[in-house]
């Protein structure tokens, strides 16, 4: 038997450990770590490369966190916030916590929600995967939840990436890869697959302040027993892990911008949570980085990602991938005295799995430099083939590379990127039976589009 004396000590030794437990279990945020360390050091993972890493908001908008108890289901990486993301830790104590920082909103976000939107927190960065499959997870979480459900207080968030196959497309969105994750689209009533509560009610006023209909009303809790908040984080509600996706181009630069805001106000503070190491590459194709090269650098502030030109109504891919050289069959191109409009050019036969050119073909891409000089009002479209061996996002790339190193060789002669533009359409535009190996040979190929005019519609 124990004495009352072991038994009030062996219960405060209890209740110790559990203080101590609970308060190391606490989401903890560090504000003092660059951006760059965020990104290279906390967020990626295997298979990436990143430069030119920026951020943007209030110095307190952006932080590492840590919870071993991983409440929000991530136990460490990067926290944006639309306020401070001290509000963050828990216990909830409150159903309407924020803190204004009175910064501006982001003109992206503005787009995708109906309200201006204000503190702005934002990350940015470029980055070269090695594998096709982009893949990051994260957590958006609010104090909006639940009563400014079906509001214009819908506060935002967006990761926004730009590369070779991507044009400022929005990852931050359900399964379904078109609903924006907001707070009227992922709720207690909306979307409640991926949203987890966790509300903190006020029991003991007999009346309180309705938020939707600014005024004093009765409190419908008053006295009564409810659960109290099951997660130690004061957001009042939050999305379970999802996970963004999309598919790349290896071995080629991406850019994107990850930013969350309030929307109509800048009081209560909402939060996107992003795993650490979860930022990372998968799948079929595998290329080797070389981490010693610099690549970023040479992309300046203002560019875009990819680095596209665009002069009278024509984009150039002005791509500096894929120097090489190794073709067959070669098809010799007319002397430009004997262009007519509107004809297109099967010249370029590469070898399996190959997109480097040889040195005998270098007369040839000198032969539609001298057309092009000879024509000012004649522009040239450069569209990559493939044959049907090896998957299908692989055979895009390796035909991207096909057009992207004729496009170099033009360059190199002294083409101007307005009088070029590219495509690559991977094995799904044959010419030829892909059952023979002639079939193939003559798939494996770059056209040239040759039309007089400004464009080439």
């Amino acid at each position: 038997m124990f004495s009352g004396k072991t038994i009030f000590m062996l219960v405060t030794v209890a209740v110790c450990i559990f203080a101590a437990g609970n308060g190391y279990a606490q989401i903890r945020v560090d504000t003092t770590r660059s951006a760059e360390f965020l990104v290279q050091d906390i967020l990626i993972g295997q298979g990436i490369l990143v430069g030119n890493v920026t951020s943007r908001g209030a110095p307190y908008a952006i932080a590492l966190f840590t919870d071993s108890s991983a409440q929000v289901g991530i136990k460490e990486g990067i926290l944006l916030s639309t306020g401070n993301v001290y509000y963050s830790i828990g216990p909830n104590k409150s159903p309407r916590s924020g803190w204004a920082s009175n910064t501006p909103g982001d003109e992206d976000l503005n787009k995708i929600t109906r309200g201006k939107t204000y503190d702005a927190a934002v990350l940015e960065f470029d980055f070269i995967a090695s594998s096709e499959m982009l893949s990051f997870n994260f957590v958006f979480a609010s104090e909006e939840y639940q009563e400014y459900v079906g509001s214009k207080f819908n506060d935002v968030f967006g990761f926004f990436l730009n590369g070779p196959n991507a044009d400022h497309v929005n990852l931050a969105t359900l399964p379904d890869g078109k609903t924006p994750i907001t707070i009227n689209s992922v709720n207690h009533e909306k979307g409640k697959m991926y949203y987890v509560d966790n509300p903190y009610y006020n029991t003991s006023d007999p009346f309180i302040w309705d938020v939707r209909k600014r005024k004093v009303v009765k409190n419908k809790k008053y006295l009564k027993k409810v659960d109290p908040p099951r997660y130690d984080v004061q957001f009042d509600g939050f999305t379970v892990v999802l996970q963004a996706r999309y598919t790349v181009f290896p071995d080629e630069i991406y850019h994107i911008k990850m930013a969350i805001a309030d929307v109509s106000d800048g009081i209560l503070d909402s939060g996107v949570f992003l795993e650490a190491g979860s930022f990372r590459s998968s799948g079929e194709i595998f290329v080797t980085l070389d981490e010693t090269e610099d690549r970023f650098d040479k992309v300046q502030p203002d560019q875009k990602i990819p680095l596209m030109v665009e002069t009278n109504d024509v984009t150039a891919k002005a791509s500096t991938k894929g120097l090489g050289v190794i073709a067959e069959n070669i098809n010799y191109l007319p002397e430009p005295e004997m262009v007519t409009p509107d004809f297109k050019i099967v010249n370029i036969e590469f070898a399996f799995d190959s997109y480097e050119i040889p040195d005998s073909f270098e007369h040839i891409i000198h032969s539609i430099y001298k057309l092009l000089e000879s024509n000012p009002d004649i522009r040239v479209e450069v569209i990559g083939h493939t044959d049907n061996r090896g998957s299908g996002m692989y055979n895009m790339q390796l035909s991207k590379k096909r057009s992207d190193t004729v496009i170099k060789h033009l360059f190199d002669f002294g083409v101007k990127p307005d009088r070029i533009t590219s495509r690559f359409m991977g094995e799904t535009a044959p010419v030829d039976s892909n059952n023979t190996e002639k079939g193939r040979a003559r798939n494996r190929r770059v056209e040239f589009m040759i039309k007089r005019g400004k464009t080439l519609n």
